[in-house]
């Protein structure tokens, strides 16, 4: 099924899969469409691992990388992680805090462990999604971002 869209990608069909498995990405890009990989939760040294694995299995057949850029967000443009991180922190009312950790401890679920922090997971920010994007695009059969 050849369309405008699958010759301008150099692809035989035009289906697009999202998925966070790597497999999955290798697996629809060798049958003729385009597997995005969803690179949120990803540190750019992963992604770049997992991208290395499917140039490995795909060949020179194209695949694309999701990544969330928000419009609007607390810090936007703030490059620095650790700024950024306090920035939003900051944005966030301890009433709500108080309330999202009553819930957590009603339902019994513990704290993190030591060391371990909920905005280490801060993927929708500039000052992670940019060096996403360029470890990405340093990938030369990935030819789609998606957003």
């Amino acid at each position: 099924m050849q369309t405008e869209l699958a010759k301008k990608l150099g692809i035989d069909f035009p289906i697009f899969a999202f998925t966070h498995c790597r497999d999955v990405v290798a697996a629809v890009t060798n049958a003729g469409g385009i597997g995005v990989l969803g690179a949120t939760g990803f540190t750019p040294e992963q992604l770049h691992i997992e991208l290395d694995w499917i140039d490995d299995k795909v060949g020179d057949r194209p695949y694309g990388v999701d990544v969330i850029i928000p419009r609007r967000f607390e810090g936007r443009g703030e490059r620095d992680i650790e700024k950024q991180r306090k920035l939003v922190k900051a944005a966030i009312p301890q009433g709500h805090r108080d309330f999202a950790r009553k819930l957590l401890d009603d339902a019994g679920v513990p704290p993190l462990p030591p060391g371990k922090k909920l905005e280490d997971r801060l993927s929708m920010t500039d000052a992670v999604s940019a060096p996403l994007v360029d470890v990405a695009l340093s990938h030369k059969n990935c030819k789609l971002i998606a957003n």
